[in-house]
């Protein structure tokens, strides 16, 4: 490959590079900067693995990926509006717009909107009532619905009502959420601290 530049300001090797980034088939590739820039460069996994996210810094790869990005979500009508409204069906949503009123199942064209928006799945299973003769089959369904919590979130952290914590302690650590009125310190000690009281019981 040339050393020349393109309309992007980018090098044939960078062009690959963000082409595997933004757009490769294989999910263990598309958004991992190190398979890319191995894939791209051709070297170790070890020069990969620094060079691969310090590409991403450079100007020009920076601003052609973003322009990409803006394109396919104006092309796909990807908006905030859009995202947080469908994060408000799944977060909001009321099971019991799925059911008629004698908790039959309602058809999925009659369901409201919102309720359809937040369906993850229908199942059907027959089921065997009785026997011989006197047998009949029954039609069981089964509707499976967006799980409330990671949506509700998602939507205080974007409201700002909530903030995050990396904690390194212990032998895992993790993020641990918590309001943005209250220090981490105070939150933890409301909730796993042992009161005064019952230490030593």
């Amino acid at each position: 490959m040339s050393n020349s530049r393109n309309e992007y300001g980018l090098s044939d090797k960078q062009q690959v590079f963000c082409d595997l980034y933004r757009a490769s088939d294989d999910p263990e590739i598309l958004g991992n900067a190190k398979r890319c820039y191995q894939l791209a460069y051709g070297c170790k996994p070890e020069s990969a693995e620094h060079n691969g996210p310090r590409l991403l810094k450079d100007e020009n790869v920076a601003q052609y990926l973003e322009m990409k990005r803006t394109a396919a979500m104006k092309e796909a009508d990807i908006t905030e509006a859009r995202i947080v409204e469908e994060l408000a069906c799944m977060a909001f949503l009321d099971p019991g717009e799925y059911y008629e009123e004698d908790g039959s199942l309602k058809k999925i064209h009659e369901m409201p909107e919102r309720a359809r928006r937040a369906l993850q799945g229908l199942e059907s299973t027959e089921v065997i009532l009785g026997s011989g003769e006197d047998a009949s089959v029954a039609i069981n369904k089964k509707v499976k619905y967006s799980d409330k919590k990671p949506s509700l979130e998602l939507l205080m952290k974007w409201k700002g009502m909530l903030k995050e914590k990396v904690e390194h302690s212990g032998s895992v650590g993790g993020v641990m959420l918590f309001p943005n009125d209250v220090s981490p310190e105070e939150w933890q000690r409301q909730h796993f601290q042992q009161p005064a009281d019952q230490k030593g019981k």
